[in-house]
């Protein structure tokens, strides 16, 4: 028997201070440890923002899930702007079946994530008015 399994992969890219953690293979138990750690390692840093790019993620389970959700707690706590980019059934459909498309920040694309990010620290850092 052969397994066909895709090792998952991070990598950051960092942006304009906009860093993206890019996911990509398969997630589960053994691997969802190290993803939560990459992807909160920006947010306690003070990263202007932080993208989940899960588009080349092509399976995860429950416990991906789960540091995506503490992800999004951390970067509201820290008032960092925050998106995921899932593109592949594997991702967004589990995530609209729990309701968690409802409750995440989550994006079609890398491109719409981005500009959500962007957009979100347009606004947090405009100065106050008189």
């Amino acid at each position: 028997m052969t397994d066909h399994r895709t090792a998952p992969r991070f990598d950051t890219t960092t942006e304009a201070g906009i860093v993206t953690v890019h996911c990509t293979g398969e997630v589960d138990l053994g691997s969802a440890c190290r993803f939560r750690d990459v992807l909160l390692a920006p947010i306690h840093a003070g990263a202007l923002g932080v993208v989940a790019d899960l588009t080349g993620t092509t399976f995860c389970d429950s416990t991906v899930f789960s540091a995506l959700a503490e992800a999004f707690r951390a970067a509201a706590a820290r008032d960092v702007p925050y998106a995921i980019a899932a593109g592949e059934v594997a991702v967004v459909r589990p995530l609209h079946i729990l309701g968690l498309d409802r409750v995440l920040p989550l994006h079609a694309g890398l491109d719409a994530a981005h500009a959500a990010v962007r957009s979100a620290g347009v606004r947090t850092a405009a100065p106050a008015g008189p």
